[in-house]
C-alpha cells in the first residue's frame, strides 16, 4: 500500500471548502487592513509615507529590516495561491459530478455576485499581478517617474491618469462583487447561517463590501479630482 501525507480532511469537498473559506477570510482581513492604511493619504503626504516606513521598519530589533513585512508577503502570497487552487480544484468536481448537463442553464437560483463569482475571481488575479507591476515593482508608471518607497507621490502621479483610474474603479466593482459573495460563503461553509440569519448575513457582506469598494476607490478618485494633490 502506498501511503498518503494528504490529511483525510483535505481529500474531501467540505474539507477543501473549510480550507478555501479560512483563506478567503485571511485575505478579507488584509484587505480591510490595508485600506485603512491606504486612507492615510487623506490626512497628509507625510502620513502615508511614515506609514509605509514603519511597514519596512516592522518587527525591529527582533526581526532584520523589511524581514517581517516579507514574512506577511509569503504568508499572504501562500493563502492567495491555496485560495486559487481550491477554487479551480472544486469548480472542477462540481463539473464532473454533472452527469447530465441542464439542457437550458438559466441560473435560476444564482444572483450575479455569485455567477461572476469564476471570471470576478480570473479578473482580480490579473489585477493583483497589474497592481504589483504598477505599485511595487515600478514597472507600470505613465505620465510620472516611479519612485521606489515615495507612496504619496506615486499614488498621486498614478491616478492623475484617467485610464488608469479606470483600469483601478473597475477591478474594484470586480473585488466588491467577489467579496459579497465570499463573505456570505465563509458564513455558510462554517454553518453559522440559516433562514433566520440569512438575511443579516447578506446585509452584513454587503456592507463589508461597499465599505471596502468606498475605502479603496476614494484614492484614485480623490486624486483624478484634485481632492488630494
Amino acid at each position: 500500500m502506498t501511503a498518503t501525507t494528504t490529511p483525510p480532511l483535505l481529500r474531501t469537498s467540505i474539507g477543501k471548502k473549510m480550507l478555501m473559506a479560512g483563506t478567503g477570510l485571511v485575505i478579507l482581513l488584509w484587505l480591510i487592513g490595508h485600506m485603512l492604511g491606504n486612507l492615510k493619504i487623506w490626512l497628509s503626504q507625510s502620513e502615508i509615507d511614515n506609514y509605509a516606513e514603519f511597514l519596512r521598519r516592522m518587527g525591529e530589533p527582533i526581526f532584520p529590516h523589511t524581514v517581517a513585512l516579507w514574512l506577511i508577503r509569503v504568508g499572504l502570497t501562500a493563502a492567495f495561491v491555496v485560495h486559487v487552487y481550491l477554487a479551480i480544484d472544486l469548480s472542477v468536481r462540481n463539473r464532473r459530478a454533472r452527469k447530465v448537463r441542464y439542457a437550458h442553464p438559466a441560473h435560476v437560483q444564482t444572483d450575479v455576485p455569485a455567477f461572476t463569482m469564476r471570471w470576478g475571481g480570473l479578473t482580480l488575479g490579473l489585477f493583483v499581478l497589474f497592481h504589483l507591476a504598477n505599485f511595487t515593482w515600478g514597472w507600470i508608471h505613465p505620465g510620472y517617474r516611479y519612485v521606489r518607497g515615495s507612496v504619496y507621490a506615486n499614488v498621486v502621479g498614478n491616478f492623475n491618469v484617467w485610464w488608469m483610474v479606470v483600469i483601478y474603479v473597475a477591478a474594484l466593482v470586480a473585488l466588491a462583487l467577489h467579496i459579497y459573495h465570499g463573505t456570505w460563503s465563509i458564513f455558510q461553509t462554517f454553518g453559522v447561517n440559516s433562514r433566520r440569519w440569512d438575511k443579516l448575513i447578506r446585509r452584513s457582506s454587503a456592507t463589508v463590501a461597499a465599505v471596502l469598494f468606498l475605502g479603496f476607490v476614494s484614492v484614485p478618485i480623490g486624486v483624478l479630482v484634485g481632492a488630494i494633490k
